[in-house]
C-alpha cells in the first residue's frame, strides 16, 4: 500500500494508546503521560492503513505570534520508505497555515527536512545519566510563585523568540520551577519535571551560563536526569559531565522553515523543555 492510499487524519485523544505503542516500538523514552501532555498542548496528524492500524504520527505546537514547532514525527519501522513521513510533515505544514516552523532533526529525518526547505541554524546536544548531587541552596534562587508567571513568560519570550504561555503553564503544573532573583525581580527561571526514565531539567532561561548552572543545581534531584542543551557554550556541558551525565548520541540539528523570530541575547535559552517543545 502506498502513502497515497493511507488515511491522514487529525490526531485525537483516543489515539494516545496507539501513539504510545509506536513510541515503545521505536524505543523512545516517552511515557504515556509525557505523550498525553504533548498531545494536549498541540495538534497533529496520524497515518492509518485500511484496517485502522496507526503507521505514523507527527505533532506540532503553535506559538505567538506566528511560530510553531514540529516534533514526535514517527513512522513504524515496517512501513518506512513509503513516503509516510513526508506526507505527515506536509499535512502538518499545511495545518500550520504559513507559520514559521522549527524542529530538532534526527539523523534519519534530516534529508526529508532538507528537501522540504528547512535550513539548519544550530545544534542541540542531549546529556543524561545518574546525577549524584542534590538540590543546592542558593540565596539568589527561590521557588517560583504564581505571581512570577508574568515575568517568566516575558523572559521566555525574549529567549525563545515567541510566546508560549500555555506550554509554560502546563510544564509548571507538571513539576517544579525556580526563579533567579537577586532582589529586584526575576532575571531567569528553570523548570524540572518527571519525564521518561527519570527527570528532565528544562527549560532554563538565564542571563549567563554560570547563572544557568546555578538554576540547574537548584532543581536537579538524585537519580536519572536529562538535560537538552543548545550548543552555544561548553561551561554548562562540562559541569553536567562533572556531575555524572554524558552526551547521548550525535548532536541534533536545529532546523527552521520560514522566518523564525530571532531571540535576543539576554536572557538566553540554555536548556530545552524537550526536543519537541523547545
Amino acid at each position: 500500500m502506498t502513502a497515497s492510499a493511507l488515511d491522514f487524519d487529525a490526531l485525537e485523544n483516543r489515539d494516545l494508546d496507539a501513539v504510545a505503542a509506536l513510541v515503545k516500538t521505536l524505543k523512545w523514552p516517552h511515557r504515556p503521560e509525557d505523550i498525553a501532555l504533548f498531545m494536549r498542548l498541540g495538534a497533529g496528524r496520524i497515518a492509518r492503513d485500511g484496517s485502522g492500524e496507526l503507521l505514523g504520527v507527527a505533532l506540532w505546537w503553535a506559538f505567538e505570534p506566528a511560530a510553531a514547532r514540529l516534533g514526535l514525527v514517527m513512522v513504524d519501522p515496517a512501513s518506512q520508505g513509503r513516503g509516510i513521513g513526508r506526507r505527515l510533515v506536509e499535512q502538518v505544514l499545511a495545518d500550520a497555515g504559513g507559520r514559521s516552523m522549527k524542529l530538532l532533526a534526527t539523523e534519519a529525518g534530516k534529508p526529508l527536512y532538507d528537501s522540504l526547505g528547512f535550513v539548519e541554524i544550530g545544534a542541540c546536544r542531549q546529556y543524561q545519566g545518574t546525577y549524584g548531587g542534590s538540590p543546592a541552596a542558593d540565596t539568589g534562587i527561590r521557588e517560583a510563585r504564581p505571581e512570577d508567571m508574568r515575568a517568566i513568560l516575558a523572559l521566555d519570550a525574549v529567549a525563545f523568540g515567541a510566546g508560549r504561555a500555555a506550554v509554560l503553564r502546563a510544564l509548571m503544573g507538571a513539576g517544579r520551577a525556580v526563579v533567579l532573583d537577586g532582589g529586584s525581580g526575576a532575571s531567569g527561571y528553570a523548570m524540572e519535571r518527571d519525564f521518561g526514565r527519570g527527570t528532565v531539567v528544562g527549560p532554563i532561561v538565564a542571563p549567563t551560563e554560570q547563572a544557568a548552572i546555578r538554576l540547574f543545581q537548584a532543581l536537579a534531584r538524585p537519580g536519572f536526569v536529562r538535560v537538552d542543551l543548545p550548543v552555544i557554550g561548553d561551561t554548562f556541558a562540562r559541569h553536567l559531565v562533572d556531575c555524572g551525565l554524558t552526551a547521548a548520541g550525535a548532536d541534533s540539528p536545529v532546523m527552521v522553515l520560514g522566518d523564525w523570530p530571532d531571540p535576543m541575547n539576554d536572557p538566553r535559552l540554555f536548556a530545552l523543555s524537550s526536543h519537541a517543545l523547545g
